[in-house]
């Protein structure tokens, strides 16, 4: 129940948030008592379902089917909150992509794609939602990383290039809008159940090697990625900006 004061009446957006983990944040969100939430993703079926299980929980929700790897999908997604709501108190940039490679052989314009889809979008969604936060002197941000930006992975060189990059933008980000009471902070999942995971990982095998070697001996769950979501975005990490926390079972290297 206190959680459900502390986002009642709040808004977010959530990015990617058609399945997997953004999906998973979005319904922790509805659950806690957020008034409107922003469902973005290129899939409008999945994102639709979303919506409805949000709704189901008593929120609303705006679907907007946009590619937030581009400035026109970027404003277009994060001002659906102030032009459906009049605010914006919550963004989480959780779109992402992964694609397996090695240095010497990842295509050049798979490189491209994977840095627009995974970092330039959060550089955009920063952008336009601190115009917004700024005028409210206030508002919470969560950049969805990876233990492949602080440890360089084993996906490939573009994804944890990308990710480490998202670490840094969001201490500078921390940095910039600390003086508008705009806190931004960054999780670092490891190897968490789901399909983008699975569809990466699609030898069993490989599967085996891989999950084998978390120390709690597991694969994390999305939800698990929520509930440390909701906490930075809640009011119960007020003096923690510039952060970031590894969501890993233990695995950090």
């Amino acid at each position: 129940m206190e959680q459900n004061k502390q986002f009642q009446n709040k808004v977010a957006v959530i990015t990617g948030s058609g399945a997997g983990i953004g999906k998973s944040i979005a319904l922790r969100l509805a659950s806690s008592g957020c008034r409107g939430i922003v469902i973005n993703d290129i899939d409008r079926e999945k994102a639709e379902q979303t919506a409805e299980q949000i709704r189901s929980l008593g929120s609303e929700a705006k679907v907007v089917i946009a590619d937030i790897s581009t400035p026109e999908g970027a404003q277009q997604t994060i001002a659906a909150a102030s032009q459906t709501w009049k605010r914006l108190d919550c963004l989480v940039n959780n779109a992402g992509i992964c694609r397996r490679g090695n240095i010497w052989d990842e295509p050049e314009d798979q490189f491209l794609k994977t840095m627009y889809i995974n970092l330039f979008s959060t550089f955009l969604c920063l952008k336009y939602s601190s115009q917004i936060m700024k005028k409210q002197k206030h508002g919470s941000i969560v950049n969805i990383s990876s233990t492949a930006g602080i440890t360089g992975g084993t996906m490939g060189p573009s994804y944890g290039a990308t990710k480490g990059a998202i670490i840094a933008l969001s201490k500078h980000s921390a940095k910039s809008l600390a003086k508008f009471n705009i806190r931004v902070n960054c999780v670092a999942p490891g190897y968490i159940d789901t399909k983008l995971m699975r569809d990466v990982f699609t030898d069993k095998k490989l599967q085996t090697e891989r999950w084998g070697i978390v120390p709690l001996g597991r694969l994390g769950k999305p939800e698990e990625v929520a509930e440390a979501v909701m906490f930075l975005l809640s009011d119960k990490a007020s003096f923690i900006t510039g952060d970031v926390m590894l969501i890993s079972g233990g695995r950090n290297s």
